[in-house]
């Protein structure tokens, strides 16, 4: 088993690299002689010892068995032919498995001190001179193999200690990093509980704005029907009118915001970006708010170049963007204020900036104001929108390559949204698609028909398809109705009506069901089917015409859109 101790950026070491396998006792005694009888005499005094006794005849000798074999202890004569006892020490001590091993050295020759003191340089325990008592050879072997043993028993205890500390060490280090580890997941998982909480809280609160943003427009739209309905003999006046289709589009603003936001989400957006003057673009977006700024009695100033800025855009989305900074600048203005809308070119590329004299933007807010359910900014009424249009924004704006920014310096100190975007010239600047979509203006139908135009309306709301049937009506159509599929079916086989408008989400047969089983029972039918739905993306659109549909409108259609749509199929069926 292979333990790694690793300490972030230092060199590892390797566990297995500690040998633990058992020390055994070294028993074995080697004695080294060139005289036989001396071999003899030793391994006699040695016998009570109870140890083995090995021997050799030379040097060489000796050291083929050190290589062979552990020993405890050598007694190792000086005076051999060839290499003599001083040279055997030598090549002993070289080794590094041997470098400790006790010695030895015995001699029956007279000695100098010279040759005493070489003699413990090579690492020799002792000195004996023969003839050798006996009695001394063992007690000092004894000894010295006593000692021997005793060091390789603490090497081992010392490697066993040393292992076991590292194994510690290791565990602690996995502990440690195990713990690490455990807090920092707590700790992503305590961030991501508290985002989670405050995306609840802030949709908690965009559901309750919405309720609010919603009754809003409501409000004088039941107003105006309540008069309607105590004086039902005077017709509305213009003014009542204007405030019914005002608020309306209101409402409408509301839910293409939240299809907008969706469709971002869903990834679903294309743009059809083409080459435009951005002056343009402001321009067209200033005078489809210019009704807004007027009823609050803003001033609105609009500061552009004479030369043109190029810029790559779709017209409608960037358009849309603009409209949106200068709704909230005269929504978060007090009536009266000034709004000042500029555009130009710096380093950047083009930039349009929308700067009022309103409430301002804490600090702490302009941090997250592009975010989904942050409320921009709150009137003294205690509203604040739906947090909802500078997150669109800012998508939309990416979606360009381009950045939106906020600067304010606090409450009732204005704040100033500035846009930039690459010039056309720039390479970031995004690819010209054009519009597959471009159509002819819409136009208002000529007096109707000269006969009657036949048609069916197939709802199963009871107040739109009532709504609808009388409209048409007014326009001097011949109108049928049903609310449900089936029914819707069998009146269009029975009076093959020049029109049908069929709503997708009918109960059982559902709209295209209607469509495939017309197509199944009557293949010869010349009825211009209508999807008449509120969903509007180019898949929904590419699956009522699959069905069978010859054309596709989004609720809420407005007259003009939809007698357009009826004038073009009763055009091309004649």
């Amino acid at each position: 088993m292979s333990l790694r101790l690793e300490n972030e950026g230092v060199v590892q070491q390797e566990m297995d690299d500690v040998d633990t396998s058992p020390v055994f006792a070294l028993r074995q005694i080697l004695v080294v002689d060139d005289t036989p009888a001396n071999l003899v005499a030793a391994e006699a005094a040695l016998a009570p010892l109870n140890r083995t006794i090995v021997m050799a005849n030379s040097g060489q000798d000796a050291l083929a068995r050190l290589l062979e074999q552990d020993f405890a202890l050598v007694l190792l004569d000086v005076h051999m032919p060839g290499m003599d006892g001083f040279e055997t020490a030598r090549w002993i001590r070289s080794r590094e498995r041997t470098q400790h091993l006790p010695i030895i050295f015995t001699t029956a020759h007279s000695h100098t001190e010279a040759s005493v003191l070489r003699a413990y340089s090579l690492g020799a325990v002792d000195f004996l001179f023969k003839p050798i008592v006996p009695e001394v050879l063992r007690a000092k072997v004894s000894v010295f193999c006593t000692l021997q043993e005793r060091t390789a028993q603490l090497a081992a205890e010392r490697l066993e200690r040393d292992f076991e500390n590292r194994r510690r060490d290791y565990e602690n280090l996995s502990l440690r990093r195990e713990r690490d580890r455990e807090q920092a997941a707590n700790k992503e998982l305590a961030r991501l509980n508290e985002a989670l909480a405050t995306n609840d809280r802030r949709k908690d609160s965009f559901i309750a704005i919405l309720a609010h943003e919603l009754r809003n427009p409501l409000a004088p739209i039941r107003t105006a029907l309540d008069l309607i309905r105590q004086t039902p003999e005077r017709q509305p006046e213009p003014k009542m009118l204007d405030i019914l289709e005002r608020q309306t589009t209101v409402l409408s603003r509301l839910v293409d915001d939240l299809l907008d936001l969706s469709r971002i989400k869903a990834d679903k957006i294309e743009l059809r970006p083409e080459l435009i003057d951005l002056v343009t673009v402001a321009e067209t977006a200033i005078s489809s708010c210019r009704p807004m700024l007027e009823d609050r009695r803003h001033t609105i100033v609009f500061d552009a170049p004479t030369d043109k800025i190029k810029v790559i855009v779709d017209t409608i989305r960037f358009g849309q963007i603009i409209s949106n900074l200068l709704s909230n600048a005269a929504r978060y203005t007090a009536p009266g204020g000034r709004i000042e809308v500029s555009c130009g070119t710096n380093a950047e590329g083009a930039y349009i900036r929308v700067r009022d004299n309103g409430i301002g933007i804490p600090e702490d807010l302009q941090r997250s104001i592009f975010k989904m359910f942050v409320q921009e900014r709150v009137r003294s009424d205690g509203s604040g929108g739906l947090g909802l249009g500078l997150a669109l924004a800012r998508r939309l704006v990416e979606m360009h390559k381009g950045e939106i920014t906020v600067e304010s310096e606090g409450r009732d100190k204005g704040s100033t949204f500035e846009i930039t975007i690459p010039l056309a010239s720039s390479p970031n600047a995004l690819a010209i698609r054009k519009r597959t979509e471009d159509m002819q203006p819409l136009r208002l139908p000529e007096p109707v028909a000269r006969r009657t135009i036949r048609t069916v309306v197939i709802d199963d709301n009871d107040d739109a398809r009532e709504l609808l049937a009388d409209l048409l009506k007014t326009k001097g159509y011949e109108v049928i109705s049903a609310a449900d599929g089936t029914t819707g079916v069998d009146l269009i086989r029975q009076h093959r009506p020049d029109l049908a408008l069929v709503d997708l989400g009918l109960p059982g047969l559902d709209g295209i069901g209607v469509v495939e089983e017309l197509r199944t029972l009557c293949p010869d039918l010349k009825t211009r089917l209508v999807a008449l739905t509120g969903y509007g993306e180019a898949s929904d659109r590419e699956r009522t015409q699959k069905a069978g549909f010859h054309a596709h409108l989004v609720k809420p259609a407005t007259a003009a859109a939809l007698f357009a749509c009826l004038t073009q199929q009763l055009e091309e069926t004649s």
